[in-house]
């Protein structure tokens, strides 16, 4: 077995905690299974920073698309936002930045794939997730796929409606330009067992099966023909195959799953269908926008009944019979239902459609020696991701837990990161310490905090909806992502002292509108309660504070290459972000002013006067700042600031002999596009009279 040599570079690209291994991370990040750096990408959104985005996005998270459209998204659920107004719409941002870009719009990391070949055994997001992560560090991976499509669950039983399968075909598209080959229609167990794969020269095999069959209930005319398990059905559909469906449906089940079985069956044109499960609706374990949205379709739900028999008549199902459900969990918190046997309902149906989970499939076990636990699932050792052969390694839902796309693909490039360790004849070590979460937002800083509305994602009406299997919801539009994105408070990425310079003048205590710093010996920043508005290190005499998650410098360098770009005529314009739009981040704006550079901030709180000064010393012949009415910046005391800097570095132009008339200040009270361009043309009039 040849041997890959393994460099800091290697180890940096596939270890998901690397970088910032000191400091405390955003929930946001924490939280994520792959830890995508999620303030990043949600930073370059609010810029309009589309590619720069994606990139980020993809880093961690190959299946962006997929995730921008189904991921439960704990992300968003320990967002910081909430203990203001409303959490951050993550997932949806995501969404939006993924499918405007799609396969094409984001960087291929295509290195020379001079490594051994590595055969993957199930193209779901746990094999395309460490499938690609081998392809990046010089691999060879293959990905043998049973169906007919790559993708998994969800290309194969996830409806059309919650997932478009061109929305699939973006991240698969992607994976695969990186060098990764996908080979369909290949039953892993009986065109080929594991050995035969040996055999062909892979050096290494992960299994990445997943869950692919239904589990059902041994009850008494489990067996009818019209009894579906819940895959069986979601895959006939998804490849639209027919399914007689009849007119009065019940569903078994109370999980997401379920519910996507019983809105298909909507869509299939049953007059009648219903969802049956164990627990209350509290305790149902279906998200509750897709229960709401269940509804909203025409669902009915039946709680706390439990199937006892499948009722026929002359081989046809007329009905379940069911018991009373008494508790579903015991007093620890595990599943431990009790039934009332006295009370017996008979609930008429026609179809009845099993969806109380998923098992794994081992015919792939076949001849391979290798083995399986008491709950089906392969045994391996979690800490390498190892099976009971060395060169086997297993990872995703064969081996875990039920749970999401996010998390298999995290289990993936867990294993591939083994496989990597092991054919570089290494000791396969997996790090998973990653720095603390910083905490809840106190009570009394989240008061201080403006609040914004959440940006709403818009469905089409349910009884639009319930004929067909488009999409249920709309994508987030340029401007509405990026508003959207401007609601980050950028936990973390906000001021950090530089102790060794600072005076302790109490400038950064004066000016912060959070009353965040503490000035002792020197000041002290506290990055759990910084909301990274900018204006204590525009401020700081000694250049004393830094910013975690922007560069100030990088910002003066942009604008001077941006002013080398014009003609005779340069004018910087640092407008307020409440003003931009997707095309004047974008650079697509078609109004735009002859020699005038617009330069667009997520808030002029990070406009210092060095910036303006910066400006003129770099060529331009004046500068216009468009701030916001007072209280439109995402901070507070952000535009009466601004006032004060315009007017300092006009005193100082003015004492040096130069017309003061060369900084414009621009306030727009009113909104809209042409009401700004009028104000700036007046203000650049205003500076070529100078």
């Amino acid at each position: 077995m040849p041997e890959k040599d393994l460099t800091s570079d290697d180890v940096a690209r596939m270890d998901s905690t690397q970088d910032l291994m000191a400091r405390e991370w955003a929930p946001c990040r924490y939280h994520c299974p792959v830890h995508a750096d999620v303030r990043s990408y949600i930073e370059l959104i609010a810029r309009g920073q589309w590619r720069a985005a994606i990139d980020v996005i993809r880093e961690r998270l190959p299946l962006a698309s997929v995730c921008g459209r189904i991921c439960h998204h704990p992300c968003e659920a320990n967002c910081r936002r909430d203990g203001v107004d409303e959490a951050l719409a993550i997932r949806e941002v995501k969404r939006f930045v993924s499918e405007r870009q799609g396969a094409a719009g984001a960087t291929v990391h295509k290195v020379d794939q001079d490594g051994p070949k590595v055969a993957i055994v199930g193209a779901g997001p746990a094999g395309l997730a460490a499938a690609l992560e081998l392809a990046k560090a010089g691999f060879r991976p293959t990905v043998l796929e049973k169906d007919p499509v790559a993708g998994g669950i969800p290309a194969t039983a996830i409806p059309k409606y919650r997932l478009p399968r061109d929305v699939i075909r973006q991240d698969v598209d992607w994976i695969c330009a990186h060098g990764v080959e996908i080979v369909t229609g290949v039953d892993i167990g009986g065109d080929k067992s594991i050995a035969d794969l040996k055999a062909d020269g892979f050096e290494a095999v992960i299994i990445a099966t997943g869950r692919a069959r239904s589990r059902m209930l041994p009850i008494p005319g489990g067996d009818n023909e019209r009894c579906l398990p819940v895959l069986r059905f979601l895959r006939r559909t998804g490849f639209d195959e027919p399914v007689d469906i009849g007119g009065n449906v019940l569903v078994i089940g109370g999980g997401n799953v379920a519910m996507d079985a019983a809105r298909t069956a909507v869509r299939m044109g049953a007059k009648r269908v219903r969802a049956m499960c164990l627990e209350n609706e509290e305790e149902m374990p279906a998200f509750s926008w897709e229960r709401e949205e269940a509804l909203e379709e025409g669902v009915n739900f039946i709680h706390r009944r439990g199937p006892v028999e499948i009722l026929l008549t002359g081989g046809a199902i007329h009905g379940v019979r069911t018991r009373k459900v008494t508790r579903v969990f015991d007093d620890t918190g595990a599943f431990s239902p009790q039934y009332d046997d006295a009370d017996v309902q008979d609930v008429e149906c026609d179809t009845v459609i099993m969806a109380i989970g998923q098992m794994p499939d081992t015919g792939f076990l076949s001849g391979s020696g290798l083995e399986c636990d008491e709950r089906g699932r392969m045994k391996y050792d979690p800490t390498t991701h190892r099976t009971s052969q060395e060169d086997v390694f297993a990872c995703g839902e064969i081996v875990t837990a039920p749970g999401s796309v996010v998390e298999a693909c995290a289990s993936g490039q867990r294993a591939a990161k083994a496989v990597y360790l092991h054919l570089s004849g290494r000791e396969i070590v997996i790090e998973d310490d990653i720095p603390e979460a910083i905490g809840v937002l106190p009570d009394e800083t989240a008061q201080t905090v403006p609040q914004v509305d959440r940006n709403p994602v818009h469905l089409r009406p349910p009884e639009q909806r319930r004929k067909d299997f488009e999409a249920v919801d709309f994508n987030f539009s340029a401007d509405a992502a990026m508003r959207e994105a401007r609601r980050c408070m950028n936990c973390g990425g906000g001021a950090e002292v530089l102790v060794d310079k600072c005076a302790a003048c109490l400038t950064c205590l004066r000016v912060c509108p959070f009353d965040i710093p503490v000035v002792t010996d020197v000041a002290r920043i506290d990055s759990a309660l910084c909301q990274s508005c900018g204006m204590c290190i525009v401020e700081c005499p000694a250049n004393a504070i830094v910013a975690r998650s922007w560069d100030v410098r990088g910002q003066n360098d942009d604008t001077a290459a941006e002013i080398r770009k014009l003609p005779k005529r340069k004018i910087v314009a640092y407008v307020c972000g409440h003003h931009s739009s997707s095309a004047a981040w974008s650079g697509e704006l078609e109004d735009t002013i002859g020699g005038v550079v617009e330069i667009y901030m997520p808030s002029m709180g990070r406009l210092g006067s060095q910036h303006i000064l910066h400006a003129l010393e770099n060529g331009a012949s004046g500068v216009i700042v468009v701030a916001c009415r007072i209280g439109a910046d995402r901070y507070p005391t952000v535009t009466q600031r601004v006032r004060k800097r315009v007017s300092q570095v006009r005193d100082m132009l003015a004492e040096i002999g130069v017309s003061p008339d060369k900084v414009q200040l621009v306030e727009e009270a009113s909104e809209g596009r042409k009401a700004m361009r009028d104000a700036m043309v007046e203000a650049a009039e205003k500076i070529d009279a100078t």
